[in-house]
């Protein structure tokens, strides 16, 4: 038997939004934003990995010691990782340098960031909801819809000794207005009778091992989980998709469990 609690989440544009699609080559738009038939989408994995993203920040914000650049030996297990199944960014391995997501690289090697069981910190706690490793995590994001038609704009390069748009550089793209809605569900995975998985405790796999190091302390249950790592997570993504230098991208997000 499997139990689950779905959460209603409502987004709202604060300013226009582009999250990318396939171009439609009938109607010339290279930058075409994503939907499914006619309906306007924010895709699940693109709310999916806003989410991680505040769950990362939450865990390094409140359990990092920045001076010292550790983590408390007690807390290691919270240490989120960058879930990269390759070699990290230069940009991300100055994260991991400095001991703010947990560095899986290989002495001489490239810099390597990703949860790995098993291990002594096991699965960090992003991981755990969403997902690592082969184990399925315990959040499914849907897809959000909007009942909206997309807006058309162009942008083009200057050529600057002209003072004109440089040839071939006027290109259409697509956007979603502000203001508009979409709306769509989170589910979480409370129990699963098969696998022996609940919601808030550690799992148990061969040996009765545990991958779930950071739920061994009993400081973290079901509600607390729910409420710090899921909806207030929710609720502070402020900001998703492409074009954030034009202006892009400022949602609200309203959540109903």
């Amino acid at each position: 038997m499997i139990r689950e609690q779905k959460v209603e989440i409502s987004v709202q544009t604060l300013a226009p939004l582009h999250i990318g699609g396939r171009d439609n080559p009938l109607t010339g738009m290279e930058n075409a934003v994503a939907r499914i038939g006619e309906r306007l989408v924010i895709p699940g994995p693109s709310l999916k990995g806003a989410l991680r993203h505040q769950v990362e920040d939450y865990l390094i914000e409140t359990y990092y010691d920045a001076k010292a650049r550790r983590w408390l030996q007690e807390q290691l297990a919270l240490q989120p990782c960058m879930a990269s199944a390759g070699s990290v960014s230069r940009e991300e391995s100055a994260l991991v340098s400095v001991g703010k997501y947990r560095n899986t690289s290989a002495k001489g090697g490239d810099v390597r960031s990703g949860c790995v069981y098993p291990s002594e910190a096991g699965i960090c706690p992003a991981c755990y909801l969403l997902g690592a490793q082969g184990l399925t995590g315990f959040v499914r994001v849907s897809f959000l819809e909007a009942n909206q038609q997309p807006d058309a704009l162009y942008s083009g390069r200057v050529d600057r000794a002209k003072g004109t748009i440089a040839h071939g550089t006027n290109r259409p793209y697509e956007l979603v207005r502000e203001g508009t809605t979409f709306r769509g569900t989170l589910t979480v995975l409370l129990s699963d009778d098969v696998r022996g998985w609940t919601f808030g405790q550690p799992r148990r796999l061969e040996g009765n091992r545990t991958p779930d190091r950071w739920l061994e302390s009993g400081e973290w249950n079901a509600e607390r989980i729910l409420d710090e790592l899921i909806i207030k997570r929710l609720q502070a993504i402020g900001i998703i998709g492409g074009y954030r230098s034009k202006g892009f991208g400022l949602i609200k997000v309203t959540v109903r469990s």
